[in-house]
């Protein structure tokens, strides 16, 4: 958009899958009987038919992000009996039923020298941050990551505070950066096996163990439904994208414009660089 904001997207059918396969992983972890996979279903009203129908027994749910992803994440979670509670209550309350919360980013990073959170101050200078997070993970039996990661960024959790939480056996990775943000991600997993476990105390990969993390971390989710997510995509470009190419543009075509007239546009410029290494 014309403040840099995105206008397309397939995050929310990344949210929505991710979410979708780790439950799926969490009825392995138990014992029960999965569901059909969402490629195999291929049709969003489906899915959530699916999942209406299905009890979940106690458990707690982190969600990190803030964004189409965490939405997805929530719009599916919202489909079952699993309900969303504040993090005052995650943290303090038992529950003799399924819950979950959502940390937003002011909520899992902190201001190393502040008390205040501004998230344009935390986009341009990521290294004074620290994660905030660990309370929560504490509590935490299935982690959903669904949220943006910059390298630069503070990791969610480090290896070492594996040995302080206990209570973590699975961790849906949507945001799915190798030895990025979650520790647990050492490799990326594919559609048709979306599930690996490793050792708590060496992040090494084991075979299926429920005394290990079970991990999701598929990396291409919105391809499992494929017609839901190209129809929002194309249906984005309808609206977002071609009456500003047509009529007037409020901005978000020439920020996302690279090149003109033969050269790059000056916040481009960087991309010069890169050419003249191959000639």
């Amino acid at each position: 958009g014309k403040n840099g904001n995105r206008c397309l997207g397939f995050g929310r059918f990344a949210g929505i899958v991710g979410c979708y396969n780790t439950l799926n992983l969490f009825l392995k972890v138990l014992g029960k009987q999965s569901l059909a996979n969402a490629y195999k279903i291929n049709n969003y009203e489906r899915l959530t038919l699916n999942l209406k129908n299905l009890y979940f027994p106690k458990t707690k749910i982190l969600v990190t992000g803030d964004g189409r992803v965490s939405k997805g994440v929530i719009e599916l979670l919202n489909h079952t009996n699993i309900k969303e509670v504040s993090k005052k209550d995650f943290l303090e309350k038992k529950f003799d039923e399924p819950i979950f919360c959502n940390l937003e980013t002011k909520d899992y990073v902190i201001n190393n020298s502040s008390t205040n959170f501004d998230l344009e101050h935390f986009i341009k200078n990521p290294k004074e941050y620290s994660s905030s997070a660990l309370k929560y993970l504490k509590k935490t039996n299935i982690f959903i990551s669904a949220h943006y990661w910059d390298p630069s960024s503070p990791k969610i959790f480090k290896n070492e505070d594996l040995e302080d939480l206990p209570n973590l056996n699975i961790v849906g990775d949507i945001t799915c950066d190798i030895n990025g943000s979650v520790p647990t991600t050492i490799r990326s997993t594919t559609i048709e096996k979306p599930y690996y476990w490793i050792d708590k105390k060496n992040l090494k990969e084991i075979d299926e163990n429920n005394d290990g993390i079970a991990v999701m971390a598929v990396d291409n989710l919105p391809s499992e439904l494929p017609r839901d997510s190209s129809t929002e995509f194309s249906e984005g470009i309808i609206n977002e994208v071609i009456p500003f190419l047509l009529e007037e543009d409020d901005g978000r075509i020439l920020n996302g414009t690279i090149t003109t007239d033969g050269s790059f546009l000056e916040k481009y410029n960087y991309l010069d660089n890169y050419i003249n290494i191959n000639e």
